[in-house]
Order: C-alpha cells, then sequence, then structure tokens
C-alpha cells in the first residue's frame, strides 16, 4: 500500500508593483553596457587572416609570411614547427595569432596544376578530362581557359 500524501503548497510570488517595474525598467536602461569578451588567440588570428588574406602568403615550403597586427612589418611563419618570430610569447597550449592565420589562409587556397600559384578555392575548377592535366587536378581561370581540359 502506499501512501497518500497531501499536495503541497507552493507560495505564489509576490505581485509586483507598477512603481517596482518601472524601477527595474529604469535600471536596466541605464546601465552600461557590457564589455566586449576579450578575444583569444585563435580568433584574432582568424580575423586577422580574413582582413588581409591576399597579404598572406607562401614563401617556402613551410614558411608563410603574415603580416604584422600592430604595425608595419611582416612575420616569417613556419608552419611545420608552429613558430613565429614575434615578441607575443603564447602559453604552451596555444597557437600564434600569426600561425593560426598562416593555417586559414592555407587551408581556403588550392595550388593551381598549371601555373603553380595559390588561388583560392573556389577560383579553382577540377579538371574531369584532359590530354594536359590528370582527372582531379585543379587549375586557375587562365589555365584552364587556354586548355583542352574538361571541368566538373
Amino acid at each position: 500500500m502506499s501512501k497518500e500524501t497531501a499536495p503541497q503548497e507552493f507560495p505564489l510570488p509576490e505581485a509586483r508593483t507598477t512603481e517596482s517595474l518601472e524601477a527595474t525598467v529604469i535600471e536596466k536602461s541605464l546601465a552600461q553596457p557590457a564589455p566586449p569578451a576579450k578575444l583569444t588567440r585563435f580568433e584574432r588570428g582568424i580575423a586577422l587572416a580574413q582582413e588581409h588574406f591576399e597579404e598572406i602568403t607562401r614563401g617556402a615550403p613551410w614558411i608563410w609570411s603574415v603580416p604584422s597586427c600592430s604595425g608595419p612589418g611582416v612575420h616569417a611563419v613556419n608552419l611545420k614547427t608552429g613558430e613565429c618570430p614575434c615578441e607575443d610569447r603564447t602559453p604552451e597550449d596555444e597557437t600564434d595569432k600569426h600561425v593560426t592565420a598562416a593555417r586559414y589562409v592555407k587551408a581556403k587556397t588550392g595550388l593551381c596544376a598549371g601555373c603553380g600559384f595559390r588561388f583560392r578555392h573556389r577560383d579553382l575548377v577540377e579538371v574531369q578530362e584532359s590530354l594536359t592535366y590528370f582527372e582531379g587536378d585543379l587549375l586557375c581561370p587562365e589555365c584552364w581557359g587556354g586548355s583542352d581540359a574538361v571541368v566538373l
């Protein structure tokens, strides 16, 4: 047999008066907006890459040139080791913003099989069939326009 218990009674919230409601609205409207959250190094790296996309270039197989945020000049970033010569030393568990920017640009670009230059992926076309290029090669608009390649 189970015992039946009386339903619990919960107190009702107190009714708010118009005056207290107006005071709350005034307090909230006069309050200062919260300061913007501080961006992480990763977020600053993505913002740097989006802002200076065309200026971030590959100089050697692992070396990328990334412009400085704080002034003139560039940083030679090594993507293989993740090293950056900037003054901002990062903790071991974080990646430098210049390294993040270089990795972002590398991920968003590809090499043209014709001329060997880097282009945004959206500008490259994939070869379907050609006597000159292999199937799956990526071509920039200039190289594709002057070839026998059929694209997808």
